[in-house]
């Protein structure tokens, strides 16, 4: 079961906010280890919105839509598996490996940030 934590202060990103085109994208479904995931302030554990999956590395494939508590093990969760990704907005850098490995399947990354002004 997913879910955007909105208990932790300053983390309150509507689910997908590092896509490009929401509508143009593939999630599918993936099990989340709880191994390796983030300690909240409440005392449980998430796997965090944006966190490359399975791993910041060659194996990547995808990355994770939304928050998932993975407290009482590991759960199921939504994973991007191809789109547009504001690279900027994701929690941790792209390793150059996922990055690579995330493009031969169809994802193409962007920037977030807003062009400088002329005025």
């Amino acid at each position: 079961m997913s879910f955007t934590d909105h208990s932790q202060q300053g983390r309150c990103f509507a689910p997908g906010w590092f896509l490009a085109n929401n509508e143009n994208c593939t999630r599918e479904t993936r099990q989340m280890a709880q191994a390796g995931a983030a300690a909240g302030v409440n005392g449980g554990k998430y796997v965090k919105m944006g966190t490359v999956y399975p791993a910041n590395d060659a194996t990547a494939e995808g990355i994770v839509y939304e928050d998932v508590d993975v407290s009482a093990g590991d759960m199921p969760g939504s994973v991007v598996t191809r789109g547009e990704i504001y690279e900027d907005r994701l929690p941790v850098q792209l390793a150059e490996a996922a990055k690579t490995a995330l493009t031969g399947k169809g994802f193409i990354f962007k920037t977030a940030r807003a062009a400088s002004r002329p005025y």
